[in-house]
Order: structure tokens, then C-alpha cells, then sequence
């Protein structure tokens, strides 16, 4: 696979499965719950979602 096959173009269809994904991230989920079918582009926008939000996870606010 060749670094072109990996970008996921941004369609409003990916750029849904790439948001889906980010939230997964943020909410903890992992790769195995991808919902898009196996190696398809929706679940590669996902996956790519999924590992951004992973940097940025959600984090519980106690107010004082």
C-alpha cells in the first residue's frame, strides 16, 4: 500500500465516518469498534478520526 492509498478524500461521507471516529477517540472507544465495513475508505476516515481523538480525550470537570 503506498502512502496516496492511505489519504481519505474528504467527502461529506468520509468526512461524517472521520467525525464518528474523532468522538470515538475522545470518548475511549477502540478500533474494534469500528462500525464501517473492514478496509473500506469510511472505515479508514474513521480509524483517522479515532487516533486524532485519542490525543485529545475527554476529561471529567469537577466544579469546586
Amino acid at each position: 500500500m503506498s502512502y496516496s492509498d492511505t489519504k481519505v478524500p474528504r467527502t461529506r461521507r468520509h468526512a461524517e465516518a472521520y467525525r464518528k471516529g474523532y468522538l470515538a477517540g475522545r470518548r475511549g472507544y477502540t478500533g474494534a469498534d469500528n462500525p464501517y465495513e473492514h478496509d473500506s475508505r469510511e472505515a479508514r476516515a474513521w480509524t483517522m478520526g479515532l487516533l486524532d481523538g485519542r490525543t485529545k480525550r475527554l476529561t471529567v470537570v469537577q466544579s469546586g
